[in-house]
Parts: structure tokens; C-alpha cells; sequence
């Protein structure tokens, strides 16, 4: 393989990432919906296509140890081979968040969700630009972008501990401690997306300089 045909796969890895950051972005949005109307049969759907984005991890994961096999790369390419493993795999955590996210969901009645539903809805709505800027940093390898994108975290983190200090308090007695349970769970993992959006800003910056930065 020349040099200029290994350039043009480390390009076909990149893209190829970005679309499944696409489809990832797609698979939040459409929680978010079927979260926001409480449609239980959209987010079955959803658990039911998960296995397509894990086998777009598994494809890139064997795109890029073939790449680095056969062409062993050193400094710069190395780096956006890796970096392209490690941001596949934070991509298929946060679409796995999303299907435990819809199973709790389904799980809650119609009387507990609310009461809780906006402020999940703009810790989710926060953690998805959160996710659509780290890859739009990835894409122009934007360290600027990368680093702005922890502030917002610690965004997330202030309302998920505000909610868990408010659960801790409900005293409504329609409200049952399994629901208090679940709400707890949808929180944490609507934040957890967030912290995997800083991860994949970290390995931008990685990428781009070659240092490890805890944006956290």
C-alpha cells in the first residue's frame, strides 16, 4: 500500500466514524422524543436496533487493527488510528446508555414520570449537544472546541446531583421507592453520556498534540 493510499484509508476511517457519531446522534434524539411523548413502543424500537451500531464498533475496531497491522504506523497516524478505537468504543457506551435509558423508562408509570420529566429532558437535551460538538471538534480537530466542552459537563453534573437531593426528599406517596430507584438510574445515565462526550473531546485533543488531558 502507498503512502497515499494509507492516507485515503485513514480519511475512509474518519468518515466512517462521523457516520456512525451520526447515527449515534440519531439514536439520542429519538430517546429524547419517545422520552418527552412517554412512547414506550418507540423506545422498544430502539432497544431492539442497538446490535447495529455495536457492529459498526466491531467493523471499525477491524478496519483500523488490519490498518495498523499491514502498515504499522508511527506518531501522527498511529495516533488517529487509536484515537478512532478509542472514540468508536465511547460511541458504542453512549448508545448503550441510550438502550438502558429507554428500559428504565418503560419501567416507570405515568404517575412518577413526570413530575421529574424536564429536568431529565434538559440534562438530556445538554448531554446530546455535548456529544454533536465532540464530534464536530473530531472532525476539524478543534482543541479549542474540545476543551470548552468540559465546562458544559460540570453543567450536568450540578443538575444530577440536584435531582438526586430532590428524590432523596420525595415524600409524595404515589411516588414508590422503585420509581425513585429508576428515576435515580436515568439521571445517572443521561450523565454518564455527557462524562463518554468529554472522554471523546479528551482523545481529540490527544489526536491532534499527543498529550493525555483530563478535561474532567
Amino acid at each position: 500500500m502507498t503512502i497515499r493510499t494509507f492516507h485515503s484509508q485513514l480519511d475512509y476511517v474518519k468518515q466512517e466514524l462521523l457516520t456512525m457519531g451520526n447515527k449515534v446522534e440519531e439514536v439520542i434524539a429519538e430517546m429524547k422524543e419517545a422520552f418527552e411523548s412517554d412512547n414506550k413502543a418507540q423506545m422498544k424500537m430502539l432497544i431492539a436496533e442497538d446490535s447495529a451500531i455495536n457492529q459498526l464498533e466491531l467493523d471499525m475496531h477491524d478496519k483500523v487493527t488490519l490498518l495498523i497491522s499491514k502498515q504499522q504506523p508511527v506518531a501522527t497516524d498511529l495516533r488517529k488510528l487509536i484515537v478512532a478505537l478509542k472514540i468508536s468504543s465511547d460511541l458504542e457506551r453512549v448508545a448503550d446508555l441510550v438502550v438502558d435509558m429507554a428500559k428504565q423508562s418503560i419501567r416507570m408509570n405515568k404517575h412518577s414520570l413526570p413530575l421529574y420529566k424536564e429536568q431529565l429532558l434538559a440534562m438530556l437535551r445538554i448531554a446530546e449537544d455535548m456529544i454533536t460538538k465532540s464530534l464536530e471538534a473530531y472532525e476539524k480537530s478543534d482543541i479549542l472546541m474540545a476543551q470548552k466542552i468540559a465546562l458544559t459537563d460540570d453543567k450536568v453534573d450540578t443538575q444530577y446531583g440536584d435531582l438526586i437531593r430532590e428524590l432523596f426528599k420525595v415524600e409524595d406517596a404515589s411516588v414508590e421507592v422503585d420509581q425513585i430507584t429508576q428515576l435515580a438510574f436515568i439521571g445517572r445515565y443521561i450523565e454518564r453520556i455527557a462524562d463518554y462526550a468529554t472522554n471523546i473531546s479528551e482523545w481529540v485533543v490527544y489526536e491532534v498534540n499527543g498529550k493525555h488531558f483530563d478535561l474532567n
